[in-house]
């Protein structure tokens, strides 16, 4: 069983989702919903670290991701021991070198 951890950009990241969604809704139940199943997801990691994919932008990247509600990347590295989430983007949001340089800084 690995452990879940959230790094203070992802985690910083959902907030500010989480507000868009809000505000673009008018509904925090909605944005409440939406966190719920982002952080449901990252639970299931605990228990399976491999479910997540290759980044199809970086596949020799060291990262994995979960789709979560068809729209949202969840993007995480793991060890045998840890489940480190990274960030937490749009699926319309594709990575680039900067947004690679950005995950890379991530602790």
């Amino acid at each position: 069983m690995a452990m879940v951890k959230w790094s203070d950009h992802a985690l910083e990241r959902m907030r500010e989702q989480a507000r868009y969604i809000a505000e673009q809704s008018c509904s925090a139940e909605i944005a409440w919903n939406w966190a719920n199943d982002i952080f449901a997801e990252a639970d299931r990691l605990a228990d399976f670290p491999n479910i997540g994919h290759r980044l199809p932008e970086f596949p020799n990247a060291p990262y994995l991701e979960l789709l979560v509600r068809k729209n949202f990347r969840l993007i995480y590295r793991k060890t045998d021991e840890v489940c480190y989430i990274v960030t937490v983007r749009r699926c319309s949001m594709l990575l680039d070198d900067n947004a690679m340089s950005e995950l890379n800084s991530v602790e």
